[in-house]
């Protein structure tokens, strides 16, 4: 095998991890997402998320996840994981847009 054929072999796995990589995005933006589970679409809301992690020690940590309206306490360690606690999650914060003062006063108001 001399050099020439190592430079072939080298541009044509490039080729195909191109033509792969240009496939999986013309996918993406066809709408097909679905067929690949493992790209997210941009625009999808999240429906888990870890809410907070505290270290017990250097081998055990306590996880609340949220998945959906409801939270999880899990206890993760070596020897496995443990749901401490299931519970209905509080609302999200939502922030409300500042008041511009562009309105006018009610009356008898100034």
């Amino acid at each position: 095998m001399d050099v020439m054929d190592f430079g072939r072999y080298f541009a044509a796995l490039l080729l195909v991890l191109g033509l792969l990589g240009a496939l999986a995005l013309l996918a993406r933006r066809a709408g097909l997402a679905h067929f690949l589970p493992n790209i997210q679409r941009p625009n999808a809301p999240r429906r888990m998320e870890v809410a907070s992690t505290l270290m017990l020690d250097p081998r055990r940590r306590v996880v609340l996840v949220r998945v959906d309206d409801e939270e999880h306490v899990i206890l993760l360690g070596l020897a496995g994981e443990t749901v401490l606690d299931r519970r209905p999650a509080p609302p999200r914060f939502e922030p409300v847009a500042p008041d511009t003062g562009d309105e006018a006063a009610p009356e008898g108001q100034s």
